[in-house]
């Protein structure tokens, strides 16, 4: 059968990167020409104009035959694509209007607007601002880069601006005090316009939405989560558990979303290298200066555990799990092999760098460099910059050939790739650039570059090999060239290399009843939708679990699941406080275990391309199901005996929350699990007793063995049951078995309201309650003759 001919070439992928714009300057213009609400323009100023005719530039719009070409050529790249360029070199002879107030002081302004865009990006060519002389470009929204000033200068004479959102720009330079410019004199030009055709802007109603550095997490399209129905959630295959954690989403620039993997060495020593493509660093080989590339390296966010919780489904995952900043270790272009160390590690009091946290889950996978690997073949990845999905290849054998590119302006590489002919599960998208191909050992055998897959069509994608990138070029010195100095660091010789875990024997987990842990993958799980979003505030969030035997963990966080209002969307979430307390066999609620705050929850690391840092930014929340995490500061070492517990959250600053739940639309299962909730005027609701339910805290853990969740040990058996009635609790069962009872309400903060015991003398007992209106826990301890004890609780409203 002939091989299947590649209907589609890559292309450089238009990326928005903010080359040498490291200082951004807190200065205002002149005049309040860009505040017009603020202030008004002076009238001299607004009266005299030289300069060109010019004043705005309106591009028309793309042709729908755009959007699809650079698509379509974009796709074999695997590179996330966002705007296309619009090449223009223009400058004050062709654009804009010279203004002066009278004084002697001159400004320059221009109007560009790009019809359709979402944002619009500029690149600036022969930039040289001289000393005093001030730059500043605004959106309509008011949302303005600058002042821009001779800082901004770079040896190349070029500037990338970040998009801003809407489909204009006006551009403002201020010329220094007294300058009166000659001629049609400006010292930069605008070299071109990016149109944006994909938007990060919380607000819209866009399923493609994220902020500049944050994973895109496309939820609609051909190229989003509902055209990649075909690549599964990575955790629908707990088998692949360790290389799932190995696989990393990055992020260059602010603006390039990629794939990569954590990668072991044969000392197995933790060394934090992460195995990319080049293309993925290098802008599609736009960037051709080698310190440029390491600069941009530089700018590396890694995403940690960017993953669905559910095994089918989606929900939009926790973004706080991040490190920033990279080097550039080995790189090659002559294969496409790229491998970087992330330099931006914990610190240690002393300074020192400490390990990927234990709450990341990091695993280093091993490698092969052989050219007969063992199947099956697959990868895990990040298409469209969404959650981690799961490919298998349909090869009984792969085979190292040549991959050609360079008929869209791409590359061309002879013998150095991988080729899987065809995906028995799954396909790569844009973003899935830079991931490893796994063999049937989950070893790392390639990366990719690229390819022509989609689920209609999963045939055709190239990885580069370990087996061609290995050593250093012929006569070379230099260390950069190849991988064999860095993963081989013992000059052992070896062909393969193991993983390395660096939490050993220890696990990390996840304490749900409804998300599935893959170090649990037999435990009974329970479904969550998105069935319910009370309209009202919520107080204080709660739910318990039960521990069916006594456990040593340490608690490392919380995720906190939640589906999003827009009145949420326009404003950053609140910082929660989390408790963990027991409900004891007799009954009470012991003093809080364990007990920490979150400080960043709803945020994320990101390079700011103006300011040249990283920096944290506030994470896109939209009208869907989304998760975040926070990390316990102190994660001590717990001795957990078995039985209930009760997890509550509440505001950090004791404001409402103001989160929706994310509701589980079934019944109870043998798990057993119990919810509460509490809105602005102080009353309580169980979880039962609203629609289907509610459910939105898990805790993560690190333990010796995994913990299976259970029902509680000292739950009593029917035909024993409590209910409330009017004003009274009522207690039925056979007394014969029972020599007392006690009874105890607490308010479900915690508080002791009501305390009652008395003998068992009847079949059925009622006690008489007096309580304001809200929601309680009644719990009755029924004391056996055999000295043994069984506990019912029971959750109701005082109306």
């Amino acid at each position: 059968m002939p091989r299947r001919c590649l209907t589609l070439l890559a292309l450089l992928l238009l990326l928005l990167q903010q080359a040498q714009a490291q200082y951004t300057l807190p200065l205002q213009p002149r005049s309040g020409l860009l505040q017009p609400v603020a202030q008004a323009e002076p009238s001299a100023r607004r009266s005299r104009s030289v300069g060109p005719s010019t004043e705005r530039l309106v591009l028309p719009p793309l042709p729908a035959s755009a959007y699809t070409e650079v698509l379509g050529r974009g796709q074999m790249a695997r590179v996330y694509t966002f705007a296309i360029e619009r090449p223009l070199e223009l400058g004050a002879d062709r654009l804009g209007q010279y203004l002066t107030d009278g004084a002697g002081n001159y400004s320059w302004q221009a109007v560009i607007r790009s019809t359709g865009a979402r944002n619009v990006g500029l690149r600036l060519s022969h930039f040289a601002l001289p000393r005093g002389g001030q730059l500043y470009v605004t959106a309509a929204d008011g949302t303005r880069i600058g002042a821009l000033t001779e800082q901004n200068n770079s040896p190349d004479s070029l500037l990338q601006l970040r998009p801003l959102v809407g489909a204009s720009l006006t551009l403002r330079y201020d010329f220094p005090e007294g300058y009166t410019p000659r001629g049609e004199e400006l010292p930069f030009r605008i070299a071109a316009v990016y149109h944006g055709f994909r938007t990060w802007h919380p607000e819209d109603d866009d399923f493609d939405t994220a902020h500049p550095g944050e994973p895109l997490y496309d939820l609609g399209g051909q190229r989003g989560i509902k055209g990649l129905l075909c690549a599964p959630n990575v955790l629908a295959y707990p088998q692949r558990w360790a290389q799932t954690r190995s696989t990393l989403q990055i992020i260059v620039g602010g603006t390039q979303a990629s794939s990569a993997a954590l990668i072991n060495n044969t000392r197995s020593d933790g060394t934090p290298y992460v195995l990319t493509s080049a293309h993925c660093i290098n802008s599609l080989y736009s960037v051709t200066d080698l310190a440029k590339v390491r600069a941009r390296a530089a700018t590396t966010v890694f995403f940690f555990g960017y993953q669905s919780p559910q095994r089918a489904g989606y929900i939009r995952p926790a973004e706080e799990q991040t490190l920033s900043g990279a080097s550039l270790v080995a790189y090659n272009e002559d294969s496409d092999m790229c491998l970087l160390r992330i330099e931006g590690l914990p610190k240690a009091s002393d300074g020192t760098s400490l390990p990927i946290p234990a709450a990341y889950n990091p695993y280093f996978a091993g490698w092969d460099r052989t050219e007969q690997p063992t199947l099956p073949y697959f990868t895990i990845h990040h298409p469209a910059s969404s959650t981690k999905r799961y490919n298998e290849a349909n090869d009984r054998s792969l085979s190292i050939e040549d991959y050609d590119i360079s008929g869209a302006g791409g590359r061309a590489w002879w013998g150095k790739h991988w080729h899987v002919h065809s995906w028995a599960t799954g396909t790569t998208a844009a973003g899935s650039s830079g991931s490893p191909l796994f063999d049937g050992s989950g070893f790392i055998i390639g990366a990719l570059s690229g390819g022509g897959s989609t689920c209609d069509s999963p045939y055709d994608d190239y990885y580069w090999a370990l087996a061609r990138s290995w050593t250093l070029p012929a006569g070379s010195t230099d260390r950069l060239g190849g991988l064999e100095p860095h993963l081989d660091p013992t000059g052992s010789g070896a062909t393969t290399c193991a993983g390395y875990d660096p939490l050993g024997t220890r696990f990390v987990q996840r304490l749900s009843l409804f998300y599935p842990d893959p170090a649990t993958p037999d435990q009974q799980r329970l479904l969550p939708t998105d069935t319910y979003s009370p309209q009202r505030s919520i107080l204080e969030l709660g739910n318990v679990f039960t521990l069916p035997a006594e456990q040593r963990l340490r608690i490392l966080g919380a995720y906190v699941v939640f589906r999003s209002t827009r009145q949420l969307a326009k404003t950053q979430l609140p910082q929660v406080a989390l408790s963990l307390s027991q409900l004891e066999r007799s009954g009470s609620i012991a003093q809080p275990i364990s007990q920490f705050a979150s400080t960043r929850m709803g945020a994320y690391v990101a390079y700011d391309t103006d300011k040249g840092s990283f920096q944290d930014l506030r994470r896109a929340t939209r009208l869907d199901s989304i998760e975040d995490f926070f990390p316990n500061p102190s994660p001590e070492e717990l001795s957990l005996p078995a039985g209930d517990y009760l997890l509550s959250l509440r505001s950090a600053s004791g404001d409402s929350l103001g989160l929706p739940l994310l509701s589980y639309s079934g019944g109870r299962s043998e798990t057993d699990w119990t919810a509460w909730i509490k809105g602005f005027d102080g009353r309580w609701q169980r979880n039962l007793s609203l629609p289907n339910g509610a459910y939105w805290i898990d805790l993560l853990v690190e333990t010796a063995q995994p913990i299976r969740l259970g029902r509680s040990s000292t739950q009593a058996e029917e035909p024993t049951r409590c209910y409330a009635y009017g004003q009274q609790l009522f207690l039925e069962g056979d007394f014969t078995r029972y020599t007392s009872v006690e009874l105890r309400v607490y308010s479900l903060l915690g508080e002791l309201i009501q305390r009652d015991e008395r003998p068992f003398m009847s079949r059925r007992q009622s006690y008489p309650i007096q309580l304001p209106q809200g929601n309680y826990l009644a719990v009755f301890t029924l004391h056996h003759s055999s000295g043994s004890q069984e506990r019912l609780s029971l959750y109701f409203t005082q109306p």
